[in-house]
């Protein structure tokens, strides 16, 4: 019986250890405990950040996949339509020759005298 209230008065990790000792050897490490309590909450506000930064970034990648999906179904279904098409030649044709917007804006102009 002896041996184990002097082992539990030794060990570290019991909390009438550190409440027993007197206040002139914890005087010191009192900066160093709040410091590291400040650490710990925020190391548990940032792991919190990564879980929720997580589970959006997973939500989205979700949504994308499901968007780029239907794109290529759309893709699909346009190009049954260009097959069905006789003037598909034409129509590819019109879009291939059809300026862009700053080449009609800024290309070519005639010189006024």
């Amino acid at each position: 019986m002896a041996l184990e209230n002097i082992t539990d008065m030794i060990n570290p990790l019991n909390g009438d250890f550190w409440s027993n000792l007197p206040p002139e050897i914890l005087a010191p490490f009192e900066r160093l405990i709040t410091i590291l309590q400040i650490a710990g909450v925020v190391i548990l506000i940032y792991i919190l950040f990564l879980l929720i930064k997580g589970i959006l970034g997973w939500r989205r990648n979700r949504r994308i996949d499901i968007t780029y999906e239907k794109v290529l179904e759309i893709d699909k279904k346009l190009d049954e339509l260009l097959r069905r098409t006789p003037k598909k030649e034409k129509i590819l044709e019109k879009q291939e020759k059809k300026k862009g917007f700053f080449a009609r804006l800024f290309g070519k102009r005639s010189k006024k005298h």
